[in-house]
């Protein structure tokens, strides 16, 4: 019986390894099907389909969307697209752009607090990965303003923080149509301690496939909670280790995995999905504040 992670990040986003160290890791840890999801960047996915292969790992192209409505960010897994969709590909070029102009922001607030940082300091922290918070948080740490990246989240970048700035509005509905658009599965990333009930539930309403149950935010209890969840909703049952770094995420590998079955449920409805009409349609007008 496999094991399957479906929440990993790499340095195309906000993690630290590569994706071929990623995969040496995953492989030591007995994982044998992952999906690397990082944040709003799928162009790298070509390569890491065929680097997996070397490695005998089954596959499935992962990203995590970004989604935000009331004031609160959603993160929803997409899974097993199509990563050559060109509607998918575009909004994320155009979505990048956006947290660039997030990012100068962000920058502008730190040096009214007298936090001398530039954008060619955090896009050469970045490398061509979308800018996040996280690349902020290193590039001020490193300048020796905080002792590590955590205690600038602590101080500046939590929600509604001193440096921080929230993301352009874009409702879970209108995530979980762009992933629907790409043939893919739309999964509600660690909704522990995030969301009440009812949030939890128009999430449902907005057409989600799945919730992460398996994840190292949540307890025992939790994960209890959001199984029974997605039974009672008809939800595909997802998670993985949500790995960033090996210092403090290596520990987390191969204990949040999915089940063959849940996998195989997962790659199904992503068929499913590609035969409804809104696969391979263009959502233009559904995202024209880009």
């Amino acid at each position: 019986m496999g094991k399957a992670d479906f929440h990993t990040h790499t340095f195309h986003s906000d993690g630290l390894l590569s994706p071929n160290a990623l995969f040496i890791k995953v492989k030591s840890f007995g994982i044998t099907t992952i999906s690397i999801t990082d944040h709003d960047s799928i162009e790298h996915i070509p390569k890491e389909i065929e680097l997996a292969k070397q490695y005998s790992l089954q596959f499935i192209p992962g990203c995590e969307v970004s989604a935000f409505q009331g004031g609160k960010d959603y993160h929803i897994i997409a899974l097993n697209f199509v990563v050559d969709d060109s509607g998918f590909v575009e909004y994320f070029r155009n979505y990048n752009n956006e947290r660039l102009k997030r990012a100068e922001i962000m920058i502008r607030k730190f040096n009214n607090l007298g936090i001398s940082i530039t954008l060619e300091e955090i896009m050469k922290e970045a490398n061509t990965a979308p800018i996040v918070r996280p690349h902020i948080a290193r590039v001020v740490a490193k300048k020796g303003y905080a002792k590590d990246a955590k205690e600038v989240f602590s101080k500046y970048l939590y929600d509604n923080g001193p440096a921080y700035q929230p993301k352009i509005t874009f409702p879970v509905k209108k995530a979980v149509e762009l992933i629907h658009s790409a043939g893919g599965v739309a999964i509600l990333a660690h909704p522990a301690n995030f969301y009440t009930t009812q949030e939890l539930l128009s999430c449902v309403a907005d057409g989600i496939d799945g919730i992460e149950v398996y994840h190292p935010l949540h307890s025992s209890e939790q994960s209890k909670f959001f199984l029974e969840f997605a039974k009672k909703n008809k939800l595909l049952v997802s998670g993985g280790s949500d790995f960033h770094n090996p210092e403090t995420d290596e520990r987390n590998l191969g204990r949040y995995a999915v089940t063959d079955f849940e996998t195989e449920l997962i790659v199904e409805k992503s068929k499913k999905n590609r035969s409804k009409p809104i696969f391979k349609q263009i959502w233009s007008k559904l995202f024209s504040f880009l």
